[in-house]
């Protein structure tokens, strides 16, 4: 589960930003806690424990335990400030909610199973990494699982065909696809080869090329016969 995961915090106290740099000098991250009727609180994390869960952690990356000085309770990333040059991690906005409340989270969405159309030696492409859903935070996993293994060549799955539990609701505005299984260009030539010859081989076979023979073969015979 996404709450899996805590953060333990401690207060601190806010000031400028040269108390900022020397938190982080000392291997510590400013963040900022807050939520309905409480007041924004100002606290300090381990660095190496939230690179560690933002970027160690394979799932959900949005929702957390947020322990601070033995108060837990569940948080939400709500903002990330981030170095523009060297990519490292300023400072984090934590938004505390309600575990009876429903939250809209991204979440992982990882791919199961072995395409039919990867079998045949086409390769699938994941287009989605994350899904939206909606949910109590209990409920919110670490991450989506989609089973692909159905999927033949040049097939596609959308968002919509993404299995959800029953506790969480898909939240979307537009189908997009998650992943597809191209097929390669030797592969496509064959198949449009085989297309084209099974498509020649029907029209040979049905019924109205089969009259219009005969009605040539009349007609060079009715051609023969008055020569």
């Amino acid at each position: 589960m996404g709450l899996s995961t805590t953060l333990s915090a401690s207060s601190r106290e806010a000031g400028s930003s040269n108390k900022a740099k020397r938190l982080r000098a000392g291997g510590r991250l400013p963040a900022v806690c807050y939520g309905e009727g409480s007041e924004a609180r100002a606290i300090e994390l381990s660095s190496n424990d939230v690179k560690k869960a933002f970027l160690g952690d394979p799932g959900n990356r949005s929702l957390f335990t947020l322990s601070v000085e033995g108060d837990s309770f569940p948080a939400l990333v709500k903002d990330l400030q981030i170095h523009p040059v060297s990519r490292r991690l300023l400072h984090v906005d934590f938004l505390k909610i309600d575990p009876a409340k429903k939250v809209t989270v991204k979440v992982p969405l990882n791919l199961a199973g072995k395409a039919q159309g990867v079998e045949r030696g086409g390769q699938i492409l994941q287009s989605e990494r994350e899904i939206t859903v909606s949910g109590l935070p209990a409920d919110i996993p670490s991450s989506i699982v989609a089973d692909v293994s159905s999927l033949n060549l040049g097939q596609t799955m959308h968002l919509s065909q993404v299995a959800l539990p029953e506790t969480l609701t898909l939240v979307k505005t537009v189908d997009l696809p998650v992943a597809v299984v191209n097929i390669p260009k030797g592969l496509k030539a064959e198949a449009e080869a085989a297309q084209a010859a099974a498509a020649e081989q029907a029209q040979a076979a049905s019924p109205a090329a089969k009259s219009s023979a005969k009605g040539d073969k009349d007609k060079k015979g009715d051609k023969d016969k008055k020569k």
